[in-house]
């Protein structure tokens, strides 16, 4: 049997979550839940559960209270569940994205509970967890502080963590996404590349040029518009689309000032090109 606890301030959502289990995942033995952080505190040290279903707000606490407490006595070896409700910040769904861990969305279904108890499960006892746990709170950290790092699920359950500086290129395949480092390595994640353009785009300096391309501005050397092609610092070149390109020269000549570009290294001479100066 799979140890479980949860960790859940509704008690109507408790009740659900408890008979959908029973039902549905009759692997889980429920042993326990808590409605705070002290509570669950409490629980996770004394049942040492396997997997944790943990709500994000917890009253006036959220679970990163409890996992940041865990993660400073090395006691976090169980799966974590997160459930969400719509009311939930978007920076918080995306740093959980970022750090490549699972959650559900209230109401929960019973697929998608089934779901996420399975992945779970394969995933039991991976060593690279207290690593994603820590990547979470490092991005929910102040932003003086916010980590620049990507976990990325590749092949046969391995999380590759990845400085977001050294993406270079993100390139789809099917479900799948290829991602090229500046040092030459090409991963292959298991996440189609709308998931990563999503994230990326948001966050960081890069832009999705065509339905199957999202790129690292920092590596962008020169844009030609009539021959719709990006040439990066390595010497390739990549093929906008017709829209890509033309969302992307827009880009360009609306932000003047691009903050984020360093030495004048990159788009600089583009931005300088466009507006003619």
């Amino acid at each position: 049997m799979i140890k479980a606890i949860m960790v859940e301030d509704e008690l109507p959502l408790r009740e659900v979550l408890r008979t959908m289990l029973a039902e549905v995942c009759p692997q889980v033995e429920l042993l326990g839940e808590a409605e705070n952080v002290e509570q669950g505190y409490q629980l996770i040290k004394s049942v040492q559960p396997d997997i944790v279903f943990l709500d994000i707000q917890l009253d006036r606490e959220t679970s990163f209270d409890l996992l940041d407490r865990l993660h400073t006595e090395d006691a976090i070896d169980f799966e974590i569940i997160f459930i969400t409700g719509v009311g939930t910040f978007e920076n918080v769904t995306r740093a959980i994205e970022f750090s490549a861990l699972d959650f559900i969305h209230k109401p929960v279904s019973e697929e998608k509970l089934v779901k996420a108890v399975e992945k779970a499960t394969k995933k039991l006892n991976r060593p690279q967890y207290n690593r994603q746990i820590e990547l979470l709170l490092d991005i929910l950290g102040s932003p003086a502080q916010k980590s620049r790092r990507i976990a990325f699920h590749l092949l046969k359950g391995i999380v590759e963590f990845v400085l977001v500086d050294d993406i270079v290129v993100l390139e789809a395949d099917g479900p799948v996404t290829h991602i090229r480092l500046r040092d030459g390595v090409n991963l292959t994640a298991m996440k189609n590349l709308g998931h990563y353009s999503r994230l990326l785009t948001a966050e960081y300096n890069f832009f999705q040029i065509s339905n199957d391309k999202v790129v690292n501005l920092d590596y962008v050397k020169r844009y030609n518009h009539a021959e719709l092609t990006l040439t990066l610092t390595d010497g390739t070149h990549i093929i906008a689309a017709r829209r890509g390109g033309q969302d992307f020269r827009r880009f360009l000549s609306e932000n003047k000032e691009y903050k984020n570009l360093e030495g004048g290294n990159g788009l600089v001479s583009i931005l300088k090109g466009l507006l003619g100066k």
